[in-house]
């Protein structure tokens, strides 16, 4: 099974981890199955992942599977994903979100919680896995205090340097265990932090008064054995020069990879000496280039 991008190893939200129950493993599809949801919870809108179509086709989105005692890791090929939301035009989020949390627990006397916090914050920490979060204390700050203002009422306030607008709200604990209610609101808090940095099908639309700009793309076959870390050191050098806009994997494996080039401009013929100053014979063609 080829890989779908050698970057798209950095991203761990595509990688699901299945445990089976019993001696029996399910079918390679239904394991694809089981785990697609589990994606879709992480890289999806709130409102996106509740009308997401029900007939994708997985496997179409199956980087690799490998075994792990008791179960299996399935990982998801990150820009064929990427691709099919964009052309469905579903609302979704490229880029990890990374928060550095700061949570405080305050009671209606105006003394902290300790316990409380110290139990909020560790189950923050396991939602962020299953929102596909990072939390990091080098990423914007996002600051959660919820103060009681009395045995009934919770003042939610939210602020800090990320992407979600700063606000202050008074939530009702109306019955049932008042932590129950905290652990809403912080998945709840999470969760619109998170979606703040979605992609949105209308961003990306020019309007009537900006000028539409076609970026040049061609297509690169490479035709030299390369391992993991050579591979992502090519991408990553290409992606450092100043006339690509962007590189995105098609196909990718030991011998042969090829990739679509986007560039500022229609003048491609630098790439001859680009990729001979490497060591490599590069040959145009219709498609674009053929590198040896």
């Amino acid at each position: 099974m080829c890989i779908g991008s050698a970057q798209a190893t950095e991203d761990a939200r595509f990688k699901v981890d299945l445990v089976f129950e019993g001696s029996t493993a399910p079918s390679l599809k239904e394991q694809v199955e089981l785990a697609l949801p589990t994606l879709w919870d992480r890289i999806l809108t709130q409102s996106a992942r509740q009308t997401i179509p029900s007939n994708i086709n997985a496997m179409s989105l199956l980087r690799g599977v490998s075994p792990q005692t008791g179960g299996s890791a399935i990982v998801f090929n990150a820009p064929r994903v990427w691709t099919m939301l964009q052309q469905r035009n579903i609302a979704h989020i490229e880029t990890v979100p990374a928060f550095h949390l700061q949570l405080a627990i305050v009671n209606s006397f105006g003394s902290s919680m300790q316990q409380t916090h110290t139990e909020l914050l560790h189950y923050a920490e396991e939602q962020a896995q299953r929102l596909g979060i990072q939390l990091s204390p080098n990423a914007p700050l996002l600051a959660i205090r919820m103060a009681w203002l009395d045995d009934m009422q919770v003042q939610l306030s939210v602020r800090g340097q990320s992407r979600l607008a700063e606000f202050s709200e008074t939530r009702q604990v109306d019955m049932g265990d008042p932590f129950t209610h905290m652990q809403a609101w912080m998945t709840e808090t999470l969760i619109r932090a998170r979606d703040a940095y979605a992609w949105q099908a209308d961003a990306t639309i020019p309007s009537s008064d900006a000028p539409t700009i076609n970026s040049p793309e061609i297509l690169l076959n490479i035709e030299r054995p390369a391992n993991l870390s050579e591979q992502i050191t090519l991408e990553t050098a290409l992606l450092r020069d100043p006339r690509v806009i962007s590189i995105r994997p098609t196909y990718l494996n030991h011998s042969t990879r090829q990739y679509q080039l986007d560039l500022q401009s229609n003048d491609d013929s630098w790439l001859g000496d680009w990729f001979t100053q490497r060591g490599m014979h590069a040959t145009p063609n219709p498609e674009g280039w053929l590198i040896q």
